[in-house]
């Protein structure tokens, strides 16, 4: 009779363990989980000159791209795993230049002598997983046009990139070098003596 108390009692135990197991398995994996999507937040550093001064614009930002991710990473025989940004790129785009442009002295609004039209054509980090390796490759690209009323100005804006490394892409890293290109292209853009001089 003993024993069989022993038996039932080491089963409710290991069953009670087993319980006890599946939430804790459940959260652990919970926080583990990579994110679903990046953090792109451009920190532009313009020379802070004034060059737009006394001057009007009104700016719009397309989305030209087929798809809204940002980072694609392919891995062999399994779907590609894709991260967008958190907010639409085209309002990010839109705000980063909009304040930068304010900073310079340019007052931008809904209507201004100045129409700048912002095409973002490629926004792309491709990471190439491999199981001991990765290989990135990343490029940006914006395209410009400007109304000033007697004319326009086209200019195209490009950065590439690439990276290699052992093991596993680490997503931040990558959210902090697409965030970096980006704000390198917006200032190459802000600091373009040719827009500076057509803006009227």
């Amino acid at each position: 009779m003993k024993l069989k108390n022993l038996t039932s009692l080491k089963q409710a135990r290991v069953q009670l363990g087993a319980m006890l197991a599946i939430p804790v398995l459940l959260l652990l994996g919970g926080c583990s989980q990579t994110p679903s999507h990046l953090i792109v937040a451009p920190e532009v550093m313009a020379a802070n000159s004034g060059k737009y001064a006394n001057k009007q614009a009104q700016l719009q930002v397309l989305d030209m791209r087929t798809g809204n991710h940002i980072v694609q990473i392919s891995r062999p025989e399994k779907a590609a795993q894709l991260f967008s940004s958190q907010a639409p790129l085209k309002d990010i785009v839109a705000q980063s230049l909009t304040a930068q442009l304010n900073k310079q002295g340019m007052a931008m609004g809904p209507v201004g002598t100045n129409a700048i039209e912002i095409s973002i054509d490629q926004a792309l980090i491709k990471v190439d997983q491999q199981l001991m390796q990765y290989q990135v490759k990343s490029e940006i690209v914006l395209t410009v046009k400007i109304d000033n009323g007697i004319s326009t100005l086209t200019n195209t804006f490009r950065n590439r990139g690439s990276s290699h490394g052992p093991l596993k892409a680490d997503i931040a890293v990558l959210e902090r070098d697409f965030n970096q290109q980006l704000a390198l292209l917006l200032a190459q853009v802000i600091d373009n003596t040719e827009i500076q001089q057509f803006i009227r």
